[in-house]
C-alpha cells in the first residue's frame, strides 16, 4: 500500500482500485444488513438468548418468559424466521422454535461479548 504523499492517510489508485475489487457486491451487502436489522430490535434479541439458553422453546414458552402476547411474538417469530434467524417444527399441536444454525449463535455471542467487554 503506497501513498500519495508522505504523512497522508489517501490511498493511491492502484491500492483504491485493489481494494474496490474486494467490496462486497450490492446483494450480499442488502442480505446482510437485512440479518442485521432482524437482529436489530430487543425483543428479538430476548428471543435469540432465550433459544440459546434452551435449543428448542414452543410458542406458549416464549409467551411466558418474554411477558408477551401470543400475537405479538408469533409476528415477531415469522419475521425472523423469514430472515433465516429460526426455524421450525410441528409437534402435534405445538410449534417449536430454535435457532437456525450456529451461525446466528456465533454472532449473537460475538456481540454479547462485545457489549460485556465495552
Amino acid at each position: 500500500m503506497s501513498l500519495k504523499k508522505e504523512n497522508s492517510l489517501t490511498l493511491d489508485d492502484a491500492s483504491l482500485l485493489k481494494i474496490k475489487e474486494q467490496l462486497l457486491p450490492q446483494d450480499d451487502t442488502e442480505i446482510m444488513a437485512e440479518f442485521f436489522k432482524a437482529l436489530s430490535d430487543p425483543t428479538r434479541i430476548s428471543i435469540v438468548h432465550a433459544l440459546q439458553l434452551h435449543k428448542w422453546l414452543c410458542v406458549s414458552d416464549l409467551v411466558e418468559l418474554l411477558g408477551m402476547s401470543k400475537s405479538a411474538l408469533s409476528h415477531q417469530l415469522s419475521y425472523m424466521r423469514l430472515n433465516k434467524l429460526v426455524r421450525v417444527k410441528r409437534d402435534g399441536r405445538h410449534v417449536f422454535y430454535a435457532l437456525d444454525d450456529l451461525h446466528v449463535e456465533q454472532v449473537f455471542a460475538l456481540a454479547l461479548s462485545h457489549v460485556y467487554e465495552g
